[in-house]
């Protein structure tokens, strides 16, 4: 076989690996914005759905430039402090049981 021939395969086996290759990159895109979208863009959840670690997620996301759009998350609503609560408390062993127990001797 001469050098031309040679050449003209590796291009020829390059064309089909570029065309494999491509099928790939959309099948993972889809996957990707499929589960990006199935689960409100909430990174963890899709990187499980995907069954791939989040940092794998990420940079599938940087490589086919998928925009995903993050919304904060508000912030949980702290407890409310009542009078019962605030009181100060003590732990009791009470026939082999461990109670915590408010200051009034009632239990927590």
């Amino acid at each position: 076989m001469n050098s031309r021939a040679t050449s003209q395969a590796r291009n020829i086996l390059t064309m089909k690996e570029c065309q494999i290759e491509g099928t790939m990159a959309f099948a993972q895109r889809s996957a990707v914005e499929a589960a990006l979208r199935d689960n409100r863009c909430n990174l963890s959840h899709a990187a499980r759905q995907l069954r791939v670690g989040r940092t794998t997620l990420y940079r599938l996301i940087k490589r086919f430039e998928i925009e995903v759009e993050i919304t904060p998350r508000p912030p949980l609503p702290r407890p409310r402090a009542n009078a019962a609560s605030q009181a100060p408390t003590s732990v009791r062993l009470v026939d082999g049981v461990w109670y915590l127990v408010r200051a009034d001797g009632s239990r927590a």
